[in-house]
């Protein structure tokens, strides 16, 4: 039947209307055969990785030396700092947020089993989860989503934004239900909401005590002040909510206003203190959240800068050249809060840095290193596995 399609002169008009029914059936059959075939496959084949195989045990990561390009690594220049050996006085408690693609199976279970898995609650305890968006029609996004159904069931650790397009444009508003996610629990009861990118290598360990020390003049409690901590760049464009959620137009973003520079973390990731979660969450309107990557990173640093400045009457706020019309005029933005909110910004250079050569804010990974961006999954494998880092990990895990 599917050698040949019939001509309309072959049959009479009778006896293919009777035929036609069957043939959709028939056709139909075969897709479905051919998504619960490739659904099957996926389910057990060696490249899903979900196997529950943990790295280092069942199997064998690539040596560092046929991972990384020289220069990449930093461990030999320098001795092991004695502080990554301290004890820790009471565990670090985030909300982790892991910003992933629909399609990303591989490198959410590599981020599983290289950041994760073996974490000790003497060091932190957390609750994390990936955050992705809508599937796409059709019907490679029919297995797609029967891969997520089925990766979400043996770990329970997806947020799948339904109503948020699983594209650049959309990123931003995943960033913003992520917050709302994080901000969902008592700011009482964690010390701070992290965001990070699936390809950044976080070692945990070391951040329950690094941050001690790149906080020991501060006298911070993330629990009760307003805290940002990352790695910063400088902007100077802040945004008004202007564009409805549910809005269909992706390319549609919220109003654009120049203001006073103001320093706002890189795509490496971010933490924010829960007392600051808290308080964003209580603008009413929510917080600007439609920006178009790639500022969704620069939307996080705008929140912290607009509940600082908009209340302030003596700056003076402009237009913007490229999102308003001409010509440039003052405008006058809505504060957030009725009140001032000052956050302390913490730039962390030493701790958090893309590896040399992919950025202009880079350093060799090396032991100072809590957050590595921009890796791939041989190579979050391969730190893993390092002996000078492996330690920092349960060995049961």
């Amino acid at each position: 039947m599917f050698g040949r399609s019939a001509r309309p002169s072959d049959v009479e008009a009778g006896d293919f209307s009777k035929r036609l029914p069957r043939r959709n059936g028939i056709i139909r059959f075969v897709i479905i055969a051919v998504v619960v075939l490739l659904v099957l496959h996926v389910g057990y084949s060696r490249s899903y990785i979900d196997v529950g195989e943990k790295l280092g045990f069942h199997a064998v990561p690539p040596p560092p030396s046929s991972v990384f390009a020289p220069g990449i690594l930093g461990f030999a220049d320098k001795p092991r700092p004695s502080w990554i050996d301290d004890p820790v006085k009471e565990p670090l408690v985030l909300r982790i947020a892991v910003i992933s693609r629909t399609d990303e199976f591989e490198r959410r279970q590599v981020f599983r089993d290289t950041v994760l898995a073996g974490l000790r609650e003497s060091d932190i305890q957390f609750e994390y989860n990936f955050f992705i968006g809508a599937v796409a029609d059709g019907l490679r996004g029919s297995i797609t989503s029967l891969r997520i159904a089925q990766e979400n069931r043996k770990h329970r650790d997806i947020v799948v934004l339904g109503e948020i397009d699983d594209i650049p444009e959309r990123l931003s508003e995943k960033r913003f239900m992520a917050l709302k996610w994080g901000g969902a629990m008592p700011n009482d009861t964690y010390d701070y909401f992290m965001t990070m990118d699936s390809d950044t290598f976080c070692r945990f360990n070391t951040m329950t005590r690094w941050m001690p020390i790149l906080l020991k003049d501060e006298h911070i409690n993330p629990r009760e002040d307003p805290v940002l901590i990352g790695r910063m760049a400088s902007h100077l464009t802040y945004f008004e909510n202007t564009v409805p959620d549910g809005n269909k137009n992706a390319t549609e973003e919220d109003e654009f206003v120049k203001g006073p520079w103001f320093p706002y973390p890189m795509g490496i990731g971010y933490m924010l203190s829960s007392s600051l979660v808290k308080t964003m969450l209580s603008a009413d309107p929510p917080l600007p959240h439609h920006i178009n990557y790639p500022s969704d990173d620069v939307m996080i640093g705008a929140w912290v800068a607009g509940l600082r400045y908009f209340p302030d009457k003596s700056i003076k706020w402009e237009s913007t050249a490229e999102h308003s019309p001409l010509p440039v005029h003052e405008v006058f933005p809505k504060p957030y809060l009725p009140y001032i909110v000052d956050t302390k910004v913490i730039d962390d250079k030493i701790g958090w840095h893309d590896p040399p050569g992919r950025s202009g804010n880079d350093a060799p990974i090396s032991w100072n290193s809590v957050c590595t961006h921009r890796l791939s999954v041989d190579e979050m494998k391969a730190l893993r596995a390092m002996k000078e880092i492996s330690g920092e990990w349960s060995r049961d895990s």
